[in-house]
This record gives structure tokens, C-alpha cells and sequence, in this order.
């Protein structure tokens, strides 16, 4: 058995990997204090796995204590850090400096080459929204950044007077209030970059969407996508299965 860990911006995800069959685990919000406590409790509940596969967007900090954490209840387990390639898993990574791609968007086009083969694109709807799209041969055209719905929202509080953050979700259109013109903008925003994105650039068969605002924002756009919440997970399976690191 795998156990296959996600850190994101802000959240550890992980779950466990039976031969790429993923049962989805828990969630820690990493910037809180003790978190490395909380995830040895929950970690001591789990049958011992073999590996533990790391993809990281975040400071290698983070990465070490949970690297830590683990060889100390698991001293055998075999560590494997997930990185972005100038090509393999039969994709052509579009960037000139291929590692300078984030690992979540490079694990995401293996399982939509591997799953959705063909024209396609992935989008992903975390902290920063991310737009990367693949033709048919494997070869990544490229991608777009920008950030998600909660960024958006948290920049333009702290960049006006008299606004407070407000989470809630309200009816979408125009509004007769702040907080939820505010919803409504941020969230319409998102969708106009993604529909102009992939009308514009992408000529996609399939769309992807995965990261926690994937299925708030799938509703208001106006072609049919495939909702995927462990994608970045199924890309990190695979990345295990496909040899040596």
C-alpha cells in the first residue's frame, strides 16, 4: 500500500493507494500550529504503508517535518517526491524550464492524458486557478494562472476601506448589497477566464475540473466538464507506477 500526500497552498491532502485503487483520506490545514500532531494521530490509525508519495507546492519545510513524521512510525517506508519532467507518462511539457511547472498541474496532465485522452484540458480551482490544456498527440500547449475565488475576494478586502471578508455564498446576478455583488464578481470572473481560455485557446474535447471551487464554478459555465476531486491523487499514482523516480 501507498500513501499518497498532496500539500497544497494551504491543506495536506492524502490518501491510500491499493494498485491505483485511491480511498480518499483526511485534510489538515498545515498553517495552523500542531498540525504535525493531528496528522500522527490519524496516521497511527493506518495500516503501514510501503511508500509515501509527496507532490508539494509548498515550502520544503513542510514537506520535511511530514517526511519526518513518517519515517518515525514507519522507519522502512520508502519516500517518493513527485517532479515535473520535461516529458514522460506520454506528455510533452510546454514549459522552457520544464521543472519550473508546479507538480499539482504536471500530475494533473498525466491522468488526463492517461483518462481522458485526446484533446483536453484540466482546470483547477484551488487557491490559484490553473488552466492547462493538452492535444491529442501529449503535447501540453500550455497553461494560464490566476488566482482563486478566495484570493480574489481577499484582495479586494484588503485593498478598499469598510469591507469585511465574508465566505457565504449568495444568489448569483446583480445584487442590492456588497457581499454578495462581491460573490458574484469574483466567482463570474473565474468563469469568463475560463470559458474565453478554452474557447480561445484550447478547441478541447473533454474539460477537467478538480481543486475545492471546481464544482461551485462547473455550475455557471456553459459547456459540460467532468468534475474530478482527486485528480492531482490519480496523477501521483500513476507517477508511482511509471518507474524509478
Amino acid at each position: 500500500m501507498k500513501l499518497l500526500i498532496d500539500i497544497g497552498n494551504t491543506r495536506i491532502k492524502w490518501c491510500s493507494d491499493n494498485n491505483g485503487d485511491l480511498k480518499t483520506g483526511f485534510a489538515i490545514d498545515y498553517k495552523q500550529s500542531g498540525f504535525i500532531h493531528d496528522l500522527r494521530l490519524r496516521w497511527l490509525k493506518l495500516d503501514p504503508p510501503q511508500q509515501l508519495a509527496i507532490s508539494s507546492v509548498s515550502e520544503s519545510q513542510t514537506a520535511r517535518q511530514i517526511i519526518d513524521l513518517a519515517k518515525t512510525i514507519w522507519p522502512d517506508i520508502e519516500i517518493i517526491i513527485a517532479k515535473s519532467q520535461e516529458q514522460g507518462f506520454s506528455v510533452i511539457n510546454a514549459y522552457q524550464q520544464p521543472d519550473k511547472l508546479g507538480v499539482d498541474r504536471w500530475l494533473g496532465l498525466i491522468a488526463l492524458r492517461k483518462f481522458y485522452p485526446g484533446n483536453s484540458c484540466i482546470v483547477d480551482c484551488g487557491t490559484a486557478i490553473t488552466i492547462d490544456c493538452l492535444n491529442n498527440h501529449g503535447q501540453h500547449l500550455g497553461g494560464l494562472i490566476s488566482p482563486g475565488l478566495r484570493l480574489m475576494k481577499q484582495s479586494l478586502y484588503q485593498g478598499a476601506e469598510n469591507l469585511s471578508f465574508s465566505n457565504k455564498h449568495y444568489e448569483t446576478g446583480l445584487s442590492g448589497f456588497t457581499e454578495a455583488a462581491i460573490y458574484s464578481g469574483t466567482l463570474y470572473a473565474a468563469v469568463g477566464l475560463i470559458e474565453k481560455s478554452i474557447n480561445n485557446f484550447c478547441s478541447c474535447q473533454t474539460v477537467v475540473m478538480t481543486g475545492g471551487d471546481a464544482e461551485l464554478i462547473a455550475k455557471h459555465l456553459e459547456f459540460e466538464s467532468i468534475i474530478e476531486p482527486d485528480f492531482v491523487m490519480k496523477g501521483l499514482s500513476l507517477f508511482c507506477r511509471g518507474g524509478k523516480v
